[in-house]
């Protein structure tokens, strides 16, 4: 029975995803003007030759107030798998129902963040413990290229001292990681999972995400999503 509800799980997320990377401009907006944090959940499609990150389908932020929760279901309506829920300490979960949570449970035994400024840096400290590495490898879920050790700059962060986030974890899951990371940076990471164009059948593809809440100013000067 576990085989086929996996592989019922990865054709549902197959139509699911192309929505333009500014999506993540309109849920930092609702976040933002709430003072909360959270993270996503959903199928993408990892198309790097058209645009990425791609987000799950979503309408332009509610142009009313109200509470965030009940905005953000509003934005996500075109999603029917698509689920919002708001936990105890306030932060805010999106997850459409049928995503794999595997690596997300995977339990980190040691994890001492690195000397480098920035929540991305602070999330590929996370993807490149030991104990992630490992899991994608036996599980086939790539990119391969992150199942080395390499750590390396990603493209859109330069290496100016900013603020760093420090400490060091014991026995922790992946989720439980991210979400350290914003109680020095506010915001909303994300967990897209997609089908392996590359080796259809086999595996899956993986990217994760951080997007930082900012103050409200600058959601006044930027654009909305089209619908």
């Amino acid at each position: 029975m576990m085989p086929l509800l996996v592989l019922l799980a990865s054709s549902l997320g197959q139509d699911r995803g192309g929505g333009p990377p500014g999506s993540a401009l309109e849920i930092t907006k609702v976040l933002s003007r709430a003072h909360l944090s959270g993270s996503l959940e959903y199928w993408g499609v990892c198309n790097f030759k058209e645009f990425y990150p791609d987000f799950p389908k979503l309408r332009v932020g509610p142009d009313h107030e109200g509470p965030p929760v009940d905005l953000l279901w509003e934005m996500f309506a075109a999603d029917p798998e698509m689920r919002v829920a708001q936990e105890r300490d306030g932060k805010i979960r999106m997850v459409e129902r049928d995503v794999p949570d595997d690596l997300l449970n995977v339990k980190i035994h040691r994890l001492v963040f690195p000397d480098y400024p920035g929540a991305v840096m602070a999330m590929i400290a996370i993807e490149k413990t030991w104990e992630v590495r490992s899991f994608r490898a036996q599980h086939n879920i790539g990119p391969k290229g992150d199942w080395g050790p390499d750590f390396a700059w990603p493209g859109n962060v330069s290496p100016v001292p900013t603020r760093n986030v420090l400490g060091e974890l014991d026995d922790v899951t992946v989720a439980e990681a991210l979400d350290y990371v914003q109680q020095m940076y506010p915001g909303f990471w994300t967990y897209e999972n997609c089908k392996n164009l590359e080796d259809p059948g086999k595996g899956r593809i993986v990217h994760f995400g951080f997007y930082e809440n900012r103050p409200q100013e600058v959601y006044a000067s930027q654009g909305q999503v089209k619908r």
